[in-house]
């Protein structure tokens, strides 16, 4: 699998609304569920930043240096507030337990990721098909599983010349007993993602 550098190219309101709006139904292939009638239904706060530079996009602070929105910091946050409370509304009808979702920049928006954490053990990992990519045309969509320190992952691509994918996204799962987190990040490395994920997993109770 190729290195992926992050994205040059800071995300516009418009394409940032376009990206959140998919993720309900990108999250849905391993959503974890919390079963039983002693489920723990209680929301879970996640942390407005985190180690690394990583920031809530739901702060103005996050898009800082941000050439694309620069002045228009105020109402990215209210447009990214909206998202989250629509996700909030998807994932209360979907999860038996409690859940917290939220949104981190790093690099005043060069990266970004899109995080929920549930009261919940982890669910199988998988995407619908694992092909060789080195049987495949250049070209081809095709998504691979791997596993990432702690995280397990679901990297989506493109087949490239030798064999190689040319990464677009990444999906990671990372579980500690009834806690879950999984994080999606479109053009970000996949170590990461992981690690965001492992940040999150380290920060909530």
């Amino acid at each position: 699998m190729s290195d992926t550098r992050n994205s040059d190219v800071p995300l516009t309101g418009i394409a940032f609304g376009a990206v959140a709006l998919a993720l309900v139904v990108l999250f849905a292939v391993f959503l974890p569920k919390a079963e039983g009638d002693s489920a723990n239904t209680s929301a879970i706060t996640l942390p407005k930043t985190l180690p690394g530079g990583y920031t809530s996009a739901a702060l103005p602070a996050a898009w800082k240096g941000n050439p694309s929105v620069a002045g228009q910091e105020d109402a990215i946050v209210k447009q990214v507030q909206a998202e989250l409370d629509y996700g909030n509304a998807q994932l209360k009808k979907t999860t038996g337990g409690g859940f917290g979702n939220a949104i981190y920049l790093k690099d005043s928006g060069q990266s970004i990721f899109f995080v929920q954490a549930f009261r919940a053990a982890g669910g199988a990992v998988s995407p619908g098909e694992i092909s060789d990519p080195t049987k495949l045309q250049p070209g081809t969509s095709v998504d691979q599983l791997t596993t990432v320190g702690k995280a397990t992952c679901i990297v989506t691509g493109s087949v490239a010349s030798g064999g190689q994918v040319q990464q677009a996204q990444t999906k990671c799962q990372e579980s500690k007993g009834q806690l879950t987190v999984q994080v999606m990040a479109p053009s970000v490395a996949s170590s990461d993602v992981a690690k965001v994920a492992d940040l999150v997993l380290s920060q909530i109770s």
